[in-house]
């Protein structure tokens, strides 16, 4: 009996982080032969972004980053991302969406469209 439980217990996997891996492509680009498109991945310790010239991840300092119900995002000094959830009534599969705003002028600069993975890391 003993052995039944020590073989389930090392054997079962077990997921303690749940992060979001995030591609988004601009709107107005969609038609494009070659689109550009920005990766993120989020949990609940921190946001990230490609960096195409480094090829990796880099960390959003958690100062920039905020969170609400339907939505997260980071605060820069001269500019905001911000991505919602959108959810439907009618019971379509909801959306990802980024925005891109200009604190300076106080306009949108970038409307994105976003898939987003679920990534289970083992714990």
């Amino acid at each position: 009996m003993r052995a039944i439980i020590v073989f389930l217990i090392l054997t079962s996997t077990a997921y303690s982080n749940q992060g979001i891996n995030i591609a988004c492509v601009n709107m107005k680009n969609l038609l494009d032969k070659e689109v550009k498109v920005d990766k993120f991945y989020y949990d609940e310790f921190k946001l990230q972004y490609f960096d195409e010239d480094l090829k990796t991840f880099l960390d959003i300092p958690e100062k920039y980053v905020f969170s609400n119900n339907n939505s997260f995002g980071a605060k820069f000094p001269k500019y905001k991302i911000n991505f919602d959830i959108n959810e439907f009534e009618d019971g379509r599969n909801p959306i990802m969406t980024m925005t891109k705003y200009d604190l300076d002028n106080q306009e949108i600069i970038g409307d994105y469209l976003c898939d987003a993975k679920v990534n289970l890391t083992n714990g």
